[in-house]
């Protein structure tokens, strides 16, 4: 699966100062839900691995990656064994089972919830869409206005054209509550300088691209499944796994691990993304009597 987007003419014309000709690629891999998923552990190392050969500038995770717990001493290293550097953000459910936001920051070793990091000719904004606020019961989506300040600081001052990374989704009606006032930071930035390359987001489980206000919004799908709870409830592992780890009778799991290989190339003016396909494990989502969106 091949998806490519032109890149915004004014983004070439600030990087006349650095290396107008730069190829930047990295790796994308959100909702591996490594708590949830028996198998975790071999669709991380399976994205590591091809990371490492496609020699990426770095990779970087949306969120609902894993609890800041003891037992995922084992999945963090197989994260660590990329030889690059790797980026974090967070997830809705890195917090699960009591946890706070700077247990997970802390575990992760990110320099805070939301940051900035350079790679090449382009900057990473990291933002954190878990702040209190809005009228959302149970897990928040919200951007709160100390962030969303920084944000505007940061799109003010970048000397290089920006990718923004964040979990929930800033173009949906069901992402991040107050998504308008959060975008119109975006389109103002954007209208006076066009220099936001793509937005990448998880926590939908699926693939799209929207543009917004000339704010392209790139929805990267889960590593593992698709959730379906009870209405599409089955066992399609072995009994002894599905004792083990619950929730799993709950997902439509992909045999494969998804995940996304960005090319940003200025030379060509492109900006490449690099999907993979797979198939479901057991009877797809329809067959499990979910109907269809």
């Amino acid at each position: 699966m091949l998806a490519t987007f032109p890149l915004f003419p004014a983004a070439l014309q600030s990087l006349s100062s650095i290396h107008s000709s730069q190829t930047v690629r990295f790796g994308v891999i959100t909702d591996v839900h490594q708590d949830v998923m028996h198998d975790g552990h071999e669709r991380l190392e399976r994205f590591v691995e091809a990371m490492q050969l496609a020699n990426v500038d770095f990779i970087i995770q949306l969120g609902d990656f894993c609890v800041p717990h003891p037992r995922n001493s084992g999945f963090m290293e197989i994260w660590k064994s990329f030889q690059g550097p790797r980026y974090h953000v967070l997830g809705n459910h890195d917090m699960d089972g009591g946890y706070q936001r700077q247990h997970t920051v802390q575990y992760y070793q990110m320099p805070d919830r939301f940051y900035t990091f350079d790679a090449g000719p382009i900057r990473g904004i990291v933002l954190d869409t878990n702040d209190p606020g809005g009228s959302a019961t149970g897990y928040k989506k919200y951007i709160a206005k100390d962030q969303i300040q920084w944000l505007e600081e940061q799109l003010a001052q970048s000397d290089r054209p920006v990718c923004l990374f964040l979990h929930h989704p800033l173009d949906e009606p069901k992402g991040i509550e107050n998504r308008r006032e959060v975008r119109a930071v975006l389109e103002k930035a954007q209208s006076r300088s066009s220099n936001i390359l793509a937005v990448f987001s998880g926590h939908y489980h699926e693939d799209y691209h929207h543009l917004v206000q000339q704010v392209r919004y790139l929805q990267i799908n889960s590593a593992s499944y698709v959730w379906l709870g009870e209405a599409g409830a089955r066992e399609t592992w072995d009994p002894l796994i599905h004792k083990k780890h619950p929730s799993l009778r709950s997902v439509a799991a992909y045999k494969d691990p998804l995940w996304a290989l960005v090319t940003i190339d200025f030379s060509s003016n492109q900006l490449i993304v690099q999907g993979r396909q797979s198939q479901w494990v057991g009877p797809n989502p329809w067959e499990r009597g979910v109907q269809e969106s």
